[in-house]
């Protein structure tokens, strides 16, 4: 949480905005009104208003989770329909390779 306006040095306190449907939590100046939003809400923000194609929702299917994927991340390597995915569990999240069928 900052404690300062970058804006102008006023002080900032916690706010909270909708937008677009969207609830965010961040600061705002009490002096100038600026507004300041970490960047998790602002990609989560990206992600539920469909800003940024690159992330996806998970759903169900059956008893499975599952996610699509947009195009421009699969052509490079090539996926087709009926090829696997290979998941990993890492640190900081899940890796999938791609190993054709």
């Amino acid at each position: 949480m900052i404690k300062k306006c970058y804006a102008c040095g006023g002080k900032a306190v916690a706010h909270t905005a909708v937008k677009e449907g969207v609830t965010l939590k961040g600061e705002r100046c009490e002096k100038c009104g600026e507004e300041f939003y970490p960047s998790g809400e602002l990609l989560r923000f990206e992600a539920l208003t469909g800003r940024s194609r690159k992330y996806r929702k998970f759903g169900r299917l059956g008893s499975s989770t599952i996610i699509r994927f947009p195009e421009e991340v699969l052509k490079p390597f090539g996926v087709k329909e009926g090829d696997l995915g290979l998941f990993e569990v890492r640190k900081e999240g899940i890796l999938i390779r791609p190993v054709k069928s």
